[in-house]
């Protein structure tokens, strides 16, 4: 399929042929969220199903790794405290959904008077990997609860051993 039936085919008829796609990279599908939402998501990012199937990995996996550019230029001190404040009021959420998590994202980016762009990119960073993605909420919600909060500690872990590397006093 090209993007213009991945745009416009319903979302569960395009999810059928992303399924094959990933089965082709060996991503077990079933530990993370319906493809036809990863479909909505993504159909206006990708081109094609393979590229979206790309994409979309973090959303299976408990385990990412982080692109060495981004961890470098949005996982630093500065953005430590406003993580760790994200974190505790995203723990407190009763339920997991975009507009609650955008709501919290807004309410932190005002309590540190930052732009969104301040707080989104190192977030975005964190929980997928790197510094593109669906919006930052809708992918939040994709990936879940327990995983997107453990990559956020995993976050504020490396951020720590940059301001204070093993070794020094």
């Amino acid at each position: 399929l090209n993007q213009h039936y991945m745009k416009t085919l319903p979302a569960s008829e395009v999810a059928l042929h992303l399924e094959w796609q990933f089965q082709k990279l060996k991503i077990d599908i079933n530990n993370g969220p319906a493809l036809d939402k990863v479909v909505i998501a993504l159909r206006e990012r990708a081109k094609t199903l393979l590229e979206m199937a790309q994409k979309s990995e973090f959303f299976y996996s408990d385990a990412i790794v982080l692109d060495d550019d981004a961890k470098a230029q949005h996982l630093t001190p500065a953005i430590y405290e406003p993580l760790e404040y994200l974190i505790q009021r995203l723990s407190d959420l009763d339920t997991w959904e975009a507009a609650q998590l955008h709501e919290v994202i807004k309410q932190t980016v005002e309590h540190f008077n930052i732009g969104m762009g301040k707080l989104a990119q190192p977030l975005r960073v964190a929980i997928t990997g790197n510094t593109t993605s669906p919006s930052i909420d809708i992918t939040l919600e994709l990936i879940g609860r327990k995983r997107s909060l453990s990559r956020l500690q995993a976050a504020l872990e490396i951020i720590n051993n940059v301001k204070s590397p093993r070794g020094t006093a």
